[in-house]
């Protein structure tokens, strides 16, 4: 077992992290490893895997918390956003303590659709390890697993040559063997209850970061068919500070196809018949993606009456009111709005930040949002160019 203190520092690491109702409730002493872990272990990726050990009442049984969770998302929104509004929050604070700005955080579920290869290998350089034949790129890549946590069997066929570095025990999660300790379940309805349909949100997505993820996340969480996500044109964003470092929307766009096909999203075209058979012959149902520029604040939800709900930020809530007002002007039916406004109670150590739920306004004192990316990269700019 390694100290938190002697981690290597690699690339890329990947900690597996156990999934129970307990943590559900409260993350704290799994928040408690991300802090530690992060900044001593990798220089440009950081990905979280959290999966659902066997039952101590049941050994063989391994069905998955968030598989059941998905099965009825309204129901556990909620809890389930709080949740991972206080893991991706405490990435951005991690990664705000180690000054490692630029880093690639991202966080997947033991259970989720989609391609386990592209979301362990994201960054694109297995055929490194495959090799076989270069010992340092094989370093580039680890794995980080506190003591009884199980390896997801789906991984095994990804990782044989990725060194796994064992941490320790997560306090009162697991017995000596790797079991859940915890007997009793949340709340399960007694039939599965699909999420709204379609769901929308809108934004500019710049340097894509964990608040966008967590909100693009909670969206694919909740919908049951299609997602529809609105990017700002880049003739939109011209008055953003730093204007001239904001991505183009065709890398915003395929940063967020990216990301949500990693959740196991498909991107649809109704006019692309191999894209529907693409849909049909995955394993299981998969959600349609239709991320597109948008020239407006409203984007589609102004005229198109086959929408259902829609994702806002706390801070861009008045937004959302405004949405349906057009909708009104519109004759079209009100959307539900979900709001991403977490706020956790304050347990968590080294940062009185990861106790809250992740948004633009805890982004910005981190100095972690869209923003706060361009005047780094600015200022990174500029102290190279008096170097030279």
């Amino acid at each position: 077992m390694t100290d938190f203190t002697l981690i290597p520092l690699k690339t890329h690491s990947i900690l597996l992290l156990p999934f129970t109702t307990s943590i559900l409730s409260d993350p704290s002493e799994i928040i408690s490893t991300i802090l530690n872990t992060l900044p001593k272990s990798s220089k440009e990726s950081f990905t979280i895997i959290l999966t659902t050990p066997p039952q101590i009442t049941n050994k063989n049984d391994q069905e998955q918390l968030y598989t059941k969770l998905l099965l009825s998302p309204k129901a556990h929104f909620e809890t389930f956003q709080t949740f991972l509004g206080r893991i991706y929050s405490a990435l951005a604070t991690a990664q705000s303590n180690a000054g490692k700005i630029l880093m690639d955080v991202e966080v997947h579920f033991d259970g989720e659709k989609g391609s386990w290869e592209n979301k362990i290998f994201r960054n694109g350089i297995r055929s490194n390890i495959d090799n076989g034949s270069d010992s340092e790129s094989e370093g580039e890549y680890q794995i980080l697993t506190p003591d009884g946590v199980f390896i997801p069997p789906q991984l095994n066929e990804y990782i044989p040559s990725i060194p796994q570095i064992s941490l320790p025990p997560i306090p009162d999660a697991l017995d000596q063997d790797g079991h859940i300790l915890e007997i009793s379940s949340p709340s399960f309805p007694s039939k599965p209850e699909p999420g709204p349909r379609v769901v929308a949100l809108g934004g500019t997505f710049d340097h894509l970061h964990a608040a966008h993820k967590l909100l693009l996340h909670l969206s694919h969480f909740l919908v049951s068919e299609r997602l529809i996500v609105g990017l700002m044109s880049d003739t939109l964003l011209n008055s953003k500070k730093h204007f001239e470092l904001v991505e183009n929307l065709d890398r915003r766009i395929n940063g967020v196809e990216s990301f949500l096909n990693r959740l196991g999203g498909s991107v649809y075209d109704d006019k692309n018949e191999n894209s529907a058979k693409i849909i049909t012959q995955e394993k299981g149902k998969r959600i349609k993606l239709d991320v597109k520029e948008i020239t407006d604040a409203y984007g589609p939800t102004a005229y198109e009456n086959d929408i259902d709900a829609l994702i806002v930020s706390k801070e861009t809530l008045s937004g959302g009111l405004a949405v349906n007002n057009k909708r009104k002007e519109n004759n079209l039916t009100e959307l539900e709005i979900f709001v991403i406004d977490v706020i956790g109670d304050q347990k968590d150590s080294q940062s009185t930040l990861t106790g809250q739920g992740l948004d633009e306004s805890i982004l910005k004192e981190l100095k972690m949002g869209s923003t706060g990316i361009r005047n780094w990269i600015y200022q990174q700019n500029q102290n190279q160019s008096q170097k030279e």
